[in-house]
């Protein structure tokens, strides 16, 4: 409200027109439906406390102790106490060391940060102070670097390897039962403790040659047995939580039904998601397969109904067409011949039980081959709403069309014929869906100031559907989201226990 006063009493004071500078906007919005948040809840009930960067043992490691190592210097200086922002900023000068030291010996190395750090690699030494300093700390501790709440993070918290300090925000420890592995993990660079990057606080300066040195002592891809043994207890061992002890389980049951010691990822991802009758010792599937497979279905009916979005998009580049007839070049486009009457004997009979990866896969191609992109949608949605819970989770908004709701919805329109099914699934689940989101996150946006992201790509006109004015492109296809498991496989790998 008082952005809204102050422009309206500048109107009041307005004696004429004047030109004011021209908008700048780009288009962008990576959820035009709203979706996504579903699929992370259900992540959440098999990996929680994971995500798609934090995948090595050793940064946990590192942050344990480095802020071990701020308790040493305030021990050793006989102090109580120092500016949290100090203990903070060495902390950050630690983990931009690290990461430095690792794009020293590799600049293609598995953490984040390559593009932020690409301007260290050919410097001969780099002062840890000033403004430079400062930025280029305040960006990583936000983006880039191993803290952030983008990478190792959240979970250096919620998986027990640092532990807040009472009363001081932005403060932590390490786990006191970490002393061991924190001491093992010292012993390989004890010779190079007496740099003052270690042992104080405010500024220092490096060389890249003592950077490129102790790269190779604390190498990313090489965990003693020690930090193995503490990583595997916090990922899916005695100090787990329940949900990702049971989905670690389920990893190493799959991985171990294949019998296969060159499995891949996706060879996993596709057991951990098969019915129990496709594994060898059906005995053995884990009930945790049950809520994989649902995170795998869910993914496969958000993409669906991104590609659908994105198919329109693409024909509306040339022409606006009426709901009726965007259903109708739909239906034209299968590959499926005569259609039933009826929906109900169409869309809604499936007797299919794929594996929903496997569906996804084939949307994934078809998403990249326009002309199989209708039938690989229809086929995506059989499965989907065949396998739809009659009940959503508790995380599950309706605004957000769990579905379940989908479920109900298609039901009522079993009665209609495919071209009317298709229609109402456009106007209801595609255009109000992606209306009712852009909207929403534009009013936020605005709220935020500075935003000026054009999130609706599809408006209604005189002609019919049309795309906003100033798209004069398709964009990239969508992609199913990450789901993590990359991630629990390299920690289980470096844990030895793949």
């Amino acid at each position: 409200m008082a952005d809204l006063s102050a422009l309206l009493e500048i109107a009041r004071g307005a004696g004429e027109p004047r030109p004011v500078d021209k908008s700048k906007v780009d288009f962008g919005g990576v959820d035009p439906l709203g979706l996504r948040q579903i699929n992370f809840g259900l992540m959440d009930r098999v990996l929680p406390d994971l995500n798609n960067v934090a995948s090595h043992i050793r940064p946990y490691t590192l942050m344990a102790w480095a802020w071990r190592r701020v308790r040493h210097i305030l021990e050793r200086g006989k102090k109580q106490s120092a500016a949290p922002e100090d203990l903070r900023d060495f902390v950050d000068r630690i983990e931009a060391i690290y990461a430095w030291s690792q794009f020293l010996i590799d600049p293609r190395a598995d953490i984040p940060g390559a593009q932020a750090m690409r301007s260290l690699l050919d410097t001969a030494k780099y002062r840890f102070g000033g403004d430079e300093w400062a930025a280029r700390r305040n960006m990583r501790r936000y983006s880039t670097g191993l803290i952030s709440p983008l990478n190792y993070g959240p979970s250096l918290r919620t998986m027990g390897w640092l532990l807040p300090v009472e009363g001081a925000a932005g403060i932590f420890q390490p786990d006191p039962s970490l002393d061991a592995v924190l001491d093992a993990f010292e012993k390989r660079f004890e010779s190079e403790l007496g740099h003052e990057a270690f042992n104080r606080f405010g500024s220092v300066v490096v060389e890249r040659s003592d950077a490129e040195r102790w790269g190779k002592l604390w190498a990313l891809e090489e965990p003693r047995a020690t930090e193995a043994k503490a990583m595997f207890a916090r990922l899916g061992g005695e100090r787990a939580a329940p949900a990702r002890q049971k989905g670690i389980a389920l990893i190493q049951a799959a991985f171990a039904d294949l019998g296969d010691e060159e499995a891949t990822y996706e060879d996993i991802r596709l057991r951990m998601a098969d019915r129990a009758e496709a594994w060898n010792a059906s005995e053995d599937r884990p009930a945790a397969a049950d809520e994989w497979r649902a995170v795998q279905v869910r993914q496969l009916f958000r993409l669906c109904l991104e590609g659908l979005f994105y198919w329109s998009i693409g024909q509306l580049m040339s022409r606006s067409l009426s709901t009726a007839q965007l259903a109708q070049v739909f239906i034209s486009a299968l590959d499926e011949g005569s259609l039933p009457e009826k929906a109900e004997a169409w869309l809604l009979a499936s007797s299919d039980t794929a594996n929903p990866v496997a569906h996804l896969r084939s949307l994934q191609a078809a998403l990249r081959d326009q002309d199989r992109l209708p039938s690989a949608i229809v086929a995506g949605l059989k499965l989907c709403l065949r396998e739809a819970p009659s009940q959503a989770h508790p995380f599950e908004n309706t605004d957000r069309l769990p579905l379940s709701r989908a479920k109900r919805e298609a039901e009522r329109w079993r009665d209609l014929p495919p071209t009317g099914f298709v229609g109402r699934m456009l106007d209801i689940w595609i255009m109000a869906q992606h209306a009712y989101w852009s909207v929403g996150r534009g009013l936020a946006d605005a709220r935020n100031r500075g935003k000026t992201i054009l999130r609706l790509r599809i408006v209604m006109d005189e002609g019919g559907w049309s795309l906003t004015p100033g798209t004069t492109r398709q964009g990239n296809p969508p992609e199913p989201t990450p789901d993590r498991l990359e991630t629990a496989v390299s920690l289980l790998m470096e844990c030895g226990r793949l």
